[in-house]
C-alpha cells in the first residue's frame, strides 16, 4: 500500500536523506536506544538486551501524525533501578540516537514500564 505520493504508508519521509524511512527501522533503533540505557532489562516481546534487526520490536509502537512521528516503548526494568530515572533516560536517549541516526526529531517518546525483571540470585 502507499499514499497519493508513492511513499509507504508504514514511512516517514526524512527531507535530510531524502527518502522514506519505514515505521520498521525507526522502531528496531528506538529498540536498540533503549535497551543501551541503564536500568533498562528488555524491550517487552524482545529477548533480553539483544535487539534482532530482522525482527519489528513488539514493544515499540510508532504513531505517525502528518509528518511526524510518535513513539511508545514498552520495557522490563533491571530490579532495583529508579523507574522514573529510567524512563527519563530512555526518552532523552532515544530522541538523541534518532536524531545521529536517520535525522528524525520525535514529536512524542512514552515509555511505559510493563514489568521489573527478578532479582538476580
Amino acid at each position: 500500500m502507499s499514499d497519493a505520493d508513492g511513499a509507504p504508508l508504514e514511512s516517514i519521509h526524512s527531507a535530510a536523506a531524502s527518502a522514506h524511512i519505514s515505521h520498521a527501522v525507526i522502531a528496531t533503533y528506538a529498540a536498540a536506544a533503549a535497551v543501551e540505557v541503564d536500568g533498562v532489562h528488555a524491550i517487552v516481546g524482545g529477548q533480553g538486551a539483544r535487539i534482532d534487526p530482522d525482527r519489528v520490536p513488539k514493544g515499540v509502537r510508532i504513531v505517525a501524525d502528518g509528518d511526524g512521528v510518535g513513539l511508545e516503548l514498552h520495557l522490563v526494568t533491571d530490579w532495583g533501578a529508579s523507574i522514573p530515572r529510567v524512563a527519563s533516560d530512555v526518552r532523552t536517549h532515544v530522541r538523541d540516537y534518532l536524531v545521529s541516526m536517520i535525522e528524525l526529531e520525535p514529536a512524542s517518546v512514552s515509555v511505559v514500564v510493563d514489568d521489573v525483571a527478578a532479582p538476580a540470585p
